[in-house]
C-alpha cells in the first residue's frame, strides 16, 4: 500500500483530535543536519571545481576554469584570473586533486571557528563575511 493512501485513510478513521502519525523523513545524506567533516567539505568542493573538468584528466586547467565561468564574472573583489592563480599552488597551468584538497583544507581550518572538525550550517553561512576570499 502506498504511503499517502494509508495516510488518507488513517485520517478518514481517526476520531477527531486524534494523533496521525507521521511520515518519517530520511535524514540528510550530505551530513548538512550535524555538519560537514574535512573530508565530505573536501569532496564537496572539489566535485565543484572538477564539474568544469571537460576533457576528464582530473584536472581543471586555466581555459576549462574560464570556461566554466564565476557566476556572473568579479565577485567579492576578486578577479578570475586571481582565483585561478590562488587554486594553482604549483603555477603549471592546472588544478589537480591535491590542491583542490590543499586549498578545501586550509579552508576549512578557516571556516571552522570552533575548532571541533566538523563546519555547520552557520560557520559556512560565515564565509560571505569573508569577501575577498581567493578560495571560496
Amino acid at each position: 500500500m502506498r504511503p499517502g493512501l494509508l495516510l488518507s485513510l488513517l485520517l478518514a478513521v481517526a476520531p477527531a483530535g486524534a494523533q496521525v502519525p507521521q511520515p518519517r523523513r530520511a535524514p540528510p545524506t550530505d551530513g548538512a543536519s550535524a555538519g560537514l567533516s574535512l573530508t565530505a567539505f573536501s569532496a564537496r568542493q572539489g566535485r565543484r571545481l572538477l564539474a568544469r573538468d571537460t576533457d576528464g584528466d582530473g584536472k581543471v586547467s586555466k581555459a576549462e576554469f574560464f570556461a566554466g565561468g564565476e557566476r556572473g564574472g568579479k565577485r567579492a573583489g576578486v578577479d578570475p584570473a586571481g582565483r585561478f592563480a590562488a587554486l594553482d599552488r604549483n603555477g603549471d597551468g592546472a588544478v589537480d586533486r591535491s590542491e583542490m584538497d590543499g586549498v578545501a583544507a586550509r579552508r576549512f581550518a578557516r571556516l571552522d571557528t570552533d575548532r571541533n572538525g566538523v563546519l555547520t550550517a552557520a560557520e559556512r553561512t560565515a564565509r560571505r563575511r569573508n569577501a575577498g576570499d581567493p578560495s571560496d
